[in-house]
């Protein structure tokens, strides 16, 4: 009898094993591409309804991941000013003793006065000091120098108009020349400071938040949290202003004028003015360092918030590697077993399926 080949599409099984066979293609595909990249999908439309929350975590992500940026920086600035008042305030506690040791005779004016002009140049670079690029103490405009030209600082109008002030002392008396060069020490004219700061200077904040902001660092010409005493008198009402301007005043006495009768008065009023400005300085760095632990605590927030929400992210996005591995491993086994099947039905004929007779 003539062998005749069997035709298993009329059975429909043909059809369905390459169909099931391409559909396990398929899933290895797609199981070899978690595998390789780690995710369900390498576009969010692929994680379906785990899509949305997905975008709204990496967008909150995105955004907690800039502001911790940003106080990472600030906590650096403060740092830094925190170390720059500090060095500032000793400048002002070594020139109170050094003024009142004048007062008792156990210094020379020339001495001090030399040593005056150099610490006058110090605390301008100090308040000049810069963290990145960024000048700590010029507030909003931080690509500015506080103080333009440090170096030139006892060359400038403002130290020279302190010093013709102090150059009356015999002719005018303690209180008028300490009124005098406090004058000069106050006048727009003679300001030593960028003309942003003499303007509308205003502090840099951190925002943390939820709403919070946080300034950095004080204004190099003005108090933070600080209330200085004897404004108009003694004080500037800037401890900072008062620094220089005790220096100044230190710097422009001669060595003709220690035998003076005016010479003791005026020197008690360099003091008041000194230790005024060293109790002002150490307000403003102990609510530096309050600040300093706001940004700490935003920063250690900020830290567990980001880690948080990165968990889950990953248990939207992120493929079980073992349970893919096992799926993986399945599909593989599958595929094998339809080529087989599909290789075994090319060799069927009809005589195969009659019974023998």
């Amino acid at each position: 009898m003539m062998s005749m080949s069997l035709s298993v599409t009329d059975f429909g099984t043909l059809d369905q094993i390459v169909n099931a066979t391409a559909q396990v293609k398929q899933t290895i595909n797609q199981l070899s591409a978690e595998t390789d990249s780690g995710y369900l999908s390498s576009t969010y439309a692929g994680l379906g309804a785990a899509a949305a929350p997905a975008l709204n975590l990496s967008a909150e992500i995105s955004q907690t991941a800039q502001l911790q940026a940003n106080t990472q920086n600030a906590a650096t600035i403060q740092a830094a000013a925190q170390t720059a008042l500090g060095q500032i305030e000793g400048v002002a506690s070594n020139f109170a003793t050094q003024a009142a040791s004048l007062e008792s005779g156990t210094a020379s004016v020339g001495t001090v006065a030399a040593a005056a002009q150099d610490a006058m140049q110090q605390v301008a670079a100090l308040l000049n000091t810069q963290v990145g690029g960024i000048y700590v103490f010029a507030g909003q405009d931080s690509a500015t120098p506080p103080i333009p030209n440090p170096a030139m600082l006892t060359q400038s109008a403002y130290y020279t108009a302190i010093q013709n002030a102090v150059a009356g002392l015999t002719t005018n008396g303690a209180a008028a020349t300490q009124a005098a060069a406090l004058t000069a020490a106050t006048s727009a004219a003679n300001s030593p400071f960028a003309a942003s700061l003499n303007t509308a200077g205003a502090q840099s904040e951190v925002d943390l938040g939820g709403g919070t902001r946080v300034a950095l660092a004080p204004l190099a010409n003005a108090n933070s949290n600080a209330v200085s005493a004897g404004v108009g008198t003694t004080s500037t009402g800037s401890y900072t202003q008062d620094i220089l301007y005790g220096l100044a005043s230190l710097a422009s006495l001669t060595p003709a004028q220690s035998g003076d009768a005016n010479f003791i008065p005026f020197l008690q009023g360099v003091v008041t003015t000194m230790n005024g400005a060293v109790s002002a300085i150490n307000v403003d760095i102990g609510a530096l360092g309050d600040r300093q632990d706001q940004v700490q605590s935003a920063q250690t927030e900020l830290g567990e918030t980001a880690t948080t929400m990165q968990t889950q992210l990953s248990n939207l996005q992120d493929a079980d590697l073992t349970q893919v591995a096992t799926q993986l491993s399945q599909a593989q086994t599958q595929l094998q077993a339809s080529y087989q099947i599909l290789a075994s039905l090319g060799t069927l004929t009809l005589a195969r399926f009659l019974p023998a007779g």
